[in-house]
């Protein structure tokens, strides 16, 4: 090896430490920032409301308080022994910066939760699977069509099966916004691990995890948990996590597996695969080895055909069809549920649709047909920054297209919503994009842009939950 490549693998052995290190500094504030949330909480909900505090509030707290304690035992002066040494390289590994994220947005979204929901389909549907059938005993008010006799739901199962483990314990009395609430702090944790996968440094990865997690509408997904959202905040870890691996090991069999599973909650997920297969085919896997992706997908499909067979008698779902037909929204919106010509008002929903005014404080509304994302979270805009001539990019930007394919010819826009809702299957794909233009020391544009988009939804978030939508 000459001077010039020792040099340079040195220099890269050195960055890695200190990514290493702050990383795991990093986590350290995460434990005790988290820690703080729920012990604010913790003090202020009894006094506030008169009620005991949030289970998942001491749950973070507990984690948190235990994080502190390891790092702080790892960092006693002390001989060292194969114990320390273990714990030592627990707490430099990767996962334990996640970990701590994960705990920091438990504790976030618990505190900022909504009351439970009582739009419980995938509650409904997975009592349902608990008692060896799929029609359900749905409430007028939840979303339902009746075939031949017996009501279905109209999402498919993923929601559902996701709660089943709950559902054994409480039956119907399930907390489905808590388990929206955990779902949505594990993606903040895949989210960090993302981040470091595609090679940002740590303020980088701290500034657009706190974008994902309180910039975007992901936070009010993550703490309503209504059917329609859960359904759709379901797909965000799934495809964090095969993102993560796209560019981390690059498995195509870990890739199959977690690319596949967003679809059992929106079809048009499955649009994505072949730009996964794209991206490992260019990060240098060869044909034979992006068919392990196929049984994965293959099963996928066969547990929907499964579905929709034991349902309506059929392969594919007729259920939006069917429930289409009955809705009086139908009328608005002629043409049949899936159509061209609902493609303007659903461009104009997502680029244009702004808030309203009235002389009613706070003045500036969120309305409840939605509102653009760039008027939510302006800082999506960064994910037009990378080149679009590098292949990786151009993979990444096309499966979010041809994910928001049939939403953009759905006849409705996804109302009552904060925001664009039907856009956040499609976040992770927005994230990548910015990530891989971002530099590896943010610039203060960048900053900008994430703080208004804090302050956005933040914003718009206190007034949907204390005054509702419209003036």
């Amino acid at each position: 090896m000459d001077a010039l490549s020792l040099s340079v693998a040195q220099e890269s052995q050195t960055t890695a430490a200190a990514e290493a290190t702050g990383a795991e500094h990093a986590a350290r504030w995460f434990f005790i920032a988290a820690a703080l949330i729920a012990f604010a909480d913790i003090l202020i909900v009894p006094w506030l409301r008169h009620e005991l505090p949030n289970a998942l509030v001491v749950a973070a707290l507990v984690l948190a308080l235990a994080g502190v304690a390891a790092d702080l035992a790892a960092g006693k002066q002390r001989v060292a022994s194969a114990r320390s040494r273990l714990v030592e390289r627990a707490l430099a590994w990767e996962g334990w910066s996640a970990f701590a994220v994960g705990v920091l947005f438990l504790a976030f979204y618990a505190a900022t939760i909504s009351p439970p929901t009582p739009y419980t389909e995938p509650v409904q549907q997975a009592y349902a699977f608990l008692h060896g059938r799929t029609w359900v005993d749905a409430p007028d008010y939840m979303e339902h069509i009746v075939w031949h006799g017996k009501s279905y739901l109209l999402h498919p199962p993923l929601a559902a099966l996701i709660t089943l483990p709950a559902v054994a314990i409480w039956g119907l009395a399930t907390n489905q916004t808590a388990i929206s609430v955990v779902v949505g702090a594990v993606s903040l944790g895949l989210v960090w691990r993302l981040l470091g996968r595609i090679g940002l440094g740590v303020a980088a990865r701290v500034w657009l995890t706190l974008f994902f997690g309180v910039g975007t509408t992901f936070w009010y997904e993550a703490t309503l948990g209504s059917s329609w959202d859960f359904s759709l905040l379901v797909t965000v870890p799934f495809t964090l996590a095969a993102l993560g691996e796209v560019f981390g090991e690059a498995r195509p069999w870990a890739v199959g597996v977690l690319a596949a599973i967003p679809a059992i909650a929106r079809y048009d997920m499955a649009l994505a695969w072949p730009c996964y297969a794209g991206l490992l085919w260019v990060s240098g896997r060869r044909a034979r080895e992006l068919l392990t992706m196929l049984p994965s997908i293959v099963a996928v499909a066969a547990l929907l055909v499964a579905f929709n067979e034991a349902r309506f008698g059929t392969p594919y779902d007729v259920a939006r069809w069917l429930w289409y037909n009955q809705d009086k929204y139908r009328f608005v919106r002629p043409g049949g549920p899936l159509a061209l010509s609902h493609f303007p008002f659903n461009l104009y929903t997502v680029l244009f649709m702004a808030p309203g005014y009235s002389d009613k404080f706070p003045y500036i509304h969120p309305e409840f047909l939605g509102q653009a994302l760039m008027l939510t979270s302006p800082a999506f805009v960064l994910a037009l920054r990378p080149s679009f001539l590098r292949p990786t990019t151009l993979l990444v930007a096309l499966a979010a297209a041809l994910c928001t394919g049939p939403i953009m010819l759905w006849y409705a826009n996804g109302f009552a919503q904060l925001g664009a809702r039907f856009y956040v299957e499609i976040y992770p794909f927005l994230l990548t994009l910015i990530a891989l233009g971002a530099p590896r020391k943010l610039d203060q544009l960048t900053k900008i842009l994430i703080v208004v988009s804090i302050v956005f939804v933040a914003f718009f978030t206190w007034q949907v939950r204390w005054y509702g939508w419209g003036g």
